[in-house]
């Protein structure tokens, strides 16, 4: 286990099993959170279940026997009744526990085959959006913003602020809409969910060329994943290479066939980033769904590196919970489109804020995610000749609204 996971884990069995307010009712030998005990007793009730939360254990004990602070299914059960009473600190630019402390605690797990069976459930997944919404319900109180504060490992701590600004080449109040200019009050804002969808100020992410039909813009400030074209209708999306399964990323919607032969551009977004998602196109909303799914299955591999969710990019798209936005582009040699947005860990609520014939300006908002990791794609029809601009290269930050594709004229989508 990497020292930021070890770090992580022993910070976490020091804490009390308490509210952030310092309930002075709630002490360490409480009960579990009604929530967690269900979960424990859907493992103990199901005997396949219980055959995989003792096996994935074994599959990552280390050859002395030991897996750093959680033995069992029953310490695991007690990590995740102490997350969902805190709030996400800062861990810095390069740690995984930065914003994600319950991925941190099951990502070794997840690259193991008892893991992958465990995540795929569909009862533990439902399980786990329980556990979800009872974290939520404190992410959006104001007790949450005790991480919002300017102390050692907060989010306004001198080297958080430090990490953001320069992420953005500029200060964070210039970068970001706050209610309030003084870091000791939160800068305003009401709660960890408010700070985690915290809106760019109108100046700072404009779109270039907003009259030209022709250019495709970044939704979402993202890395850049992949392109891939000729896409299939279905295929071993659980097999590296072949990455997208369209009736599977489309939970089989009547629109699938029309997308089929075309193209998915995909990119990844940072827990330290904007999490709001924004139109590419003039257009209609002709669509729009919410697809409950998966929140740490990931394609096994052999890398040691835990973070194995980051490296299944492509494989989630089919699986977790993710939310479509079709939209009809006002240039016909786009057509109908689709925005994905997927879920990764932890809550990952999306939340679409648009709907079923809305009209869109290029760069208006159509939602955001909530709490957790995420990715995206961009899918369009087939005889759609997208060309990218030479900055969108595997790994590089896409800005949102950066023009990232232009249309070749002479083509049609239809």
């Amino acid at each position: 286990m990497p020292a930021a996971f070890k770090g992580w884990t022993h910070h976490l069995f020091t804490l009390p099993r308490a509210r952030p307010s310092r309930d002075k009712k709630c002490s360490d030998d409480r009960p579990l959170a009604p929530v967690i005990q269900e979960f424990q007793q859907l493992i103990e009730d199901d005997p396949e279940l219980f055959m995989y939360f003792h096996t994935m254990f074994d599959e990552v004990r280390r050859p002395n026997g030991d897996i750093d602070y959680v033995d069992d299914y029953k310490e695991l059960m007690k990590a995740l009744d102490r997350i969902i009473t805190q709030a996400p600190g800062f861990g810095g630019v390069n740690n995984l526990v930065t914003g994600v402390p319950m991925y941190a605690v099951l990502a070794p797990f997840c690259n193991t085959p008892s893991g992958y069976s465990i995540f795929t459930n569909p009862k533990v997944n439902a399980q786990l959006h329980k556990i979800f919404d009872v974290w939520a319900a404190f992410l959006v109180s104001p007790e949450s913003r005790y991480v919002l504060t300017t102390n050692e490992k907060c989010w306004f701590s001198p080297v958080a602020i430090d990490v953001m600004s320069q992420r953005l080449g500029t200060s964070f109040y210039d970068a970001w809409v706050c209610r309030d200019s003084d870091p000791d009050k939160h800068y305003g804002f009401t709660s960890w969910d408010d700070f985690f969808t915290r809106r760019f100020r109108p100046h700072l992410r404009e779109v270039v060329d907003p009259d030209n039909p022709d250019i495709i813009t970044a939704p979402c400030e993202a890395y850049f994943h992949t392109i891939q074209s000729n896409v299939r209708a279905v295929d071993k999306f659980w097999i590296k290479g072949n990455s997208y399964s369209l009736s599977h990323v489309f939970n089989h919607d009547p629109f699938t066939p029309l997308f089929v032969g075309g193209t998915v551009y995909q990119g990844i977004l940072s827990s330290l980033d904007y999490h709001r998602w924004h139109s590419p196109v003039d257009g209609i909303v002709r669509k729009t769904r919410l697809i409950p799914g998966t929140y740490y299955a990931a394609r096994l591999d052999n890398d040691r590196d835990p973070d194995i969710v980051s490296r299944s990019q492509d494989f989630v798209t089919a699986i977790a919970a993710r939310a479509l936005i079709f939209i009809e582009s006002d240039n016909p040699m786009i057509g109908l489109m689709c925005f994905v947005a997927v879920g990764l860990g932890e809550v990952s609520t999306c939340e679409i804020m648009v709907k079923e014939g809305d009209r869109l300006k290029k760069g208006d908002e159509l939602g955001s995610f909530h709490f957790g990791g995420s990715t995206h794609c961009l899918v369009f029809r087939p005889r759609v000749s997208l060309k990218p601009f030479s900055h969108v290269q595997p790994g590089t930050l896409q800005n949102l609204n950066s023009n990232i594709f232009y249309i070749e004229k002479g083509t049609d989508s239809n």
